[in-house]
């Protein structure tokens, strides 16, 4: 039972973080990125590249891999979406055009890094060590990244509640034309979200890389499908249902894992099934 609450608690972290890069995307933007986990994917790579070349400390690369792939991205929305935005007379078509957009993109990034890198799995160890907590041992890499996926969370919340440019994102979310008539450059904003959202996911991947050997290429749907589910839990555009929505399915993800490893996406998704059933907007869905 306490390797359950512990471990389920530092996985639920971890999903939080990841959750509410996607969240934050779709909230301001109206885009469905299922592309975010190859973002969380380019983060693992930029730093195992960092590690393995250069000798650079797994921590001290999210300093790195994070404002890397938020280039990356913002060059994408401005490349790839903005031109949807304009192209497009609704947020109904927005999310349909950038589905199918999302969908390329996806591939695009999975077949470019496997041709740099090869489709075998990579790792970056590091604290591999162990340390006991009430009777049960844990990995210190995995109590590490739990805190500074807290860490990152907290200063995103209050980034989005304490500033004005957290104040422009809630602008555009609740009322995008009011935001624009009082001087709200809409299209920056949305660049912005976007870029971020790409930057929390790329420090996920960079963390998740120190605890897992079996990252590839082809890692990112597994932790979009975790974010969705995350998300579909917490309510659509809630920071506050990503963040204990992550936990639940932590939760629930780890202790699938003692039961059966080859059942556990299986659980999630039949967890997804029953919550659109029950309660399609969320625990904080508006």
């Amino acid at each position: 039972m306490i390797d359950i609450i512990v471990g389920g608690a530092i996985l639920g972290a971890i999903f939080s973080l990841i959750a509410i890069g996607l969240n934050l995307q779709y909230g301001v933007t109206r885009i469905l990125n299922i592309a975010h986990g190859e973002f969380l994917m380019l983060g693992a790579y930029v730093t195992y590249f960092l590690f393995t070349y250069f000798g650079v400390n797994p921590l001290v690369s999210l300093a790195i891999s994070g404002p890397t792939v938020f280039v990356i991205g913002v060059l994408i929305q401005l490349i790839v979406f903005r031109k949807l935005v304009i192209l497009s007379k609704s947020s109904e078509e927005l999310e349909f055009r950038s589905l199918l957009a999302c969908f390329g993109l996806q591939f695009i990034l999975q077949n470019v890094v496997k041709d740099r890198f090869g489709a075998t799995p990579i790792a970056t160890p590091y604290l591999n060590e162990t340390i006991p907590i009430l009777g049960e041992l844990f990995k210190i890499n995995m109590i590490v990244a739990a805190v500074i996926s807290i860490t990152i969370s907290i200063a995103l919340y209050l980034l989005l509640r304490l500033t004005r440019i957290g104040l422009a994102m809630r602008a555009a979310v609740e009322e995008p034309t009011g935001a624009q008539l009082v001087g709200i450059n809409i299209l920056k904003i949305h660049s912005l979200s976007f870029g971020l959202g790409c930057l929390i996911s790329a420090l996920a991947g960079s963390m998740i890389s120190m605890i897992y050997t079996n990252t590839t290429p082809y890692i990112g749907p597994q932790y979009t499908f975790i974010a969705l589910a995350v998300i579909i839990l917490g309510g659509m555009g809630s920071f506050i249902g990503s963040l204990l929505g992550g936990f639940f399915i932590g939760y629930i993800y780890y202790a699938s894992l003692k039961i059966d490893p080859l059942i556990t996406m299986a659980i999630v998704y039949a967890f997804i099934i029953i919550m659109l059933i029950i309660k399609p907007k969320g625990l904080f869905g508006r």
